[in-house]
């Protein structure tokens, strides 16, 4: 919760800098957490007329790992055929999320949920995988091999964010956090 309050003061200090760049623009040079802090502003703008801008502001909330904040533009994408592509992969990253949440609580049963397999999300991995080998939980996390390297999938019941580690030769080198 600190980080996204730092992040929100640094990008409070620099609106002025950033209210009037694009959209592309900023997503180009990785102002992710901007854009989609400001996604409402976005939304309100731009809803029902350009969805190609509120898909950018989308795969920003995506980059970072912000689920939630990408499902109030996934709402918002659906007037045009690649606005309702995006928003289908939004949602089904969500739901893919709230599934593994499900295995890791209450042990639910994978094998029957069909989602189309993301293969450009670490997430869309993970879910394909646990499904199929259908690890032991325990104290609210598994682990996993996927390509040669340790992943230990574990769920933060206060901050409801599904946590990804990433292992290589014993060493963290990626750690994701699903808000």
């Amino acid at each position: 919760m600190r980080v996204i309050l730092i992040i929100v003061f640094i990008l409070f200090l620099h609106a002025d800098n950033l209210s009037n760049k694009t959209i592309p623009y900023l997503f180009k040079n990785h102002y992710y957490s901007y854009l989609c802090f400001n996604r409402w502003k976005y939304i309100n703008e731009f809803a029902g007329k350009r969805e190609d801008l509120l898909s950018i502001v989308a795969y920003s909330c995506l980059k970072k790992h912000y689920l939630v904040y990408a499902l109030d533009l996934a709402k918002n994408l659906r007037y045009t055929k690649d606005g309702r592509i995006n928003s289908t992969y939004i949602i089904s990253l969500f739901a893919i999320k709230n599934f593994l949440i499900r295995y890791i609580e209450d042990g639910f049963n994978l094998k029957n949920i069909t989602i189309p397999y993301i293969e450009n999300d670490d997430l869309g991995k993970i879910f394909y995988l646990t499904k199929e080998k259908n690890p032991k939980v325990d104290n609210n996390s598994y682990e996993l091999n996927l390509s040669n390297t340790k992943v230990i999938v574990n769920y933060n019941i206060k901050t409801n964010e599904l946590i990804l580690s990433f292992y290589k030769n014993k060493q963290l080198i990626k750690k994701e956090k699903y808000w």
